[in-house]
């Protein structure tokens, strides 16, 4: 067995793109930030690093690395028992700084138990995620109410929504991130909010796209707006607009620990898929 890292997203994605698309729906991170490389989008892929494990000359797993970001962990249909194994003695041998893994927990878990081992550094769980996946729409949006795309007129709206999502996500997002956040997000066009007779009320992003498919992210509503449907209004109308435009599914991940908006996806149509495990490394 040989871990590699290869330098060019292009040739990259030619070896292992096919592995990561048997899971492309848990896999969306990872495929959407290449997607996002490969057409020079944004500037995460200064120092980027995209490891590869081969077996025999063949890929049989892939991980990677934005720094100063965590590594990614992808999940594969045929888990190889010592492919992580590998992973872990390959950054190890090689002192690459690992802050942190995300990743299907049981991934993370093995990652985690190795690296202890290795360095005696202790883990700190940050979030339990689950992935879901919606292939149709399941309910109406308020006839009430509007999906309209994010515009400059709405930055102020889209600045301080984000703040508000990062503290409700355990996420900080500073006023000056923020900023930069809805102004890409606005300029890209990816971000989308709730009207409800001529009020704001809702925000939800379409985040990456893979092959087949699209990321929901971002989905914050007001205090004073909650419990009145928006949320699921805005994601239903987002998706099936991102289902109309030619993606065969959509993908979210949500906390594990907040039942609210677990049960605001199903209600929409999103299943699980997967799980993911943020982890930092104290």
């Amino acid at each position: 067995m040989k871990v590699l890292l290869e330098t060019s997203i292009k040739r990259y994605l030619e070896r292992v793109e096919d592995l990561l698309l048997q899971q492309e729906a848990n896999n969306n991170l990872m495929l959407g930030l290449l997607e996002r490389g490969k057409n020079n989008i944004g500037v995460f892929t200064d120092g980027i690093r995209l490891g590869i494990v081969e077996e025999n000359g063949e890929p049989i797993y892939a991980f990677m690395q934005t720094p100063p970001n965590k590594w990614i962990l992808p999940k594969v249909k045929h888990q190889h028992e010592h492919a992580i194994q590998a992973v872990v003695q390959f950054l190890f041998q090689n002192k690459y700084p690992v802050p942190g893994v995300i990743g299907p927990s049981e991934l993370v878990d093995e990652f985690v138990g190795l690296w202890k081992e290795l360095t005696g550094k202790i883990e700190n769980i940050h979030m339990k995620q689950l992935i879901y996946q919606l292939d149709e729409v399941k309910v109406k949006p308020d006839p009430k109410g509007k999906l309209i795309q994010g515009t400059d007129e709405h930055l102020s709206n889209v600045r301080e929504w984000l703040q508000h999502f990062g503290e409700q996500a355990n996420m900080e997002i500073a006023k000056t991130q923020a900023d930069s956040m809805a102004r890409s997000y606005i300029q890209k066009g990816s971000i989308y909010l709730w009207e409800s007779e001529g009020e704001l009320v809702s925000m939800v992003n379409n985040s990456r796209r893979t092959r087949n498919g699209a990321s929901v992210n971002a989905v914050f509503t007001p205090d004073e707006h909650k419990r009145k449907g928006y949320a699921t209004s805005v994601v239903a109308a987002l998706s099936q607009k991102l289902l109309d435009e030619g993606a065969k599914f959509c993908n979210l991940y949500t906390d594990l620990s907040n039942p609210t908006s677990n049960s605001i996806y199903k209600k929409i149509g999103y299943y699980v898929v997967g799980d993911s495990v943020d982890c930092l490394f104290e």
